[in-house]
């Protein structure tokens, strides 16, 4: 497994990052019966009211649309950014012989890449939101596991990408791609050697 005993930290982050993300994305959606009770809350304006009353009025589908949640693109580049600065201060204290000008460099240009491979993604490949944050993720861990020459980060990179592209548009998907990334911090917990550092 080469040095991928240290691999389990940004592994656990990120399936922590995308259960964080999925209670995010469900406290912040509204729900049908929320909409229909603004509407009769609120109802819609009579015809003498003044203008500004009717602009404030909103039917029940506006006020449902505005509670769809919050957009899965930023969600990933949040949780991703989070991650990363997360696994960079990981392998700052378990490598302690680590060059601290070139690794500041490093994480500056890995944070600056998150966003502009965001962009590229969406705007010369078209991608959809709940894509991009799964495939910029699925880069993060085949750069993981090149460093840690570690074939299951390799494999679980493969696994985690099938699931979270597959099932991107769905909470289902990111929890399932979660679990995945769990388990496999999981099991470089238990392959490690008693003697090792983590």
């Amino acid at each position: 497994m080469g040095r991928g005993s240290r691999s389990w930290f940004p592994l656990a982050l990120l399936g922590i990052a995308q259960v964080a993300m999925a209670a995010v994305q469900l406290l912040s959606r509204r729900s049908a019966a929320e909409g229909e009770s603004a509407n009769l809350l609120l109802g819609p304006p009579s015809a003498g009211a003044p203008e500004y009353s009717r602009a404030q009025w909103l039917s029940q589908d506006a006020f449902y649309s505005l509670g769809r949640g919050l957009p899965t693109g930023l969600l990933w580049l949040g949780a991703l950014g989070v991650v990363l600065v997360g696994t960079a201060v990981w392998y700052a204290v378990v490598r302690r012989s680590v060059r601290t000008g070139w690794f500041v460099l490093g994480t500056l240009g890995a944070l600056v890449a998150v966003p502009l491979l965001d962009l590229v993604g969406s705007w010369q490949f078209r991608l959809g939101d709940g894509v991009r944050g799964p495939l910029l993720a699925t880069l993060g861990l085949l750069v993981l596991a090149a460093y840690e020459r570690s074939r299951l980060v390799l494999l679980t990179a493969f696994v985690f990408a099938v699931i979270a592209v597959v099932l991107s548009a769905d909470i289902v998907g990111v929890l399932l791609s979660a679990a995945v990334l769990l388990a496999a911090a999981f099991a470089v917990l238990l392959r490690r050697a008693p003697d090792t550092l983590p």
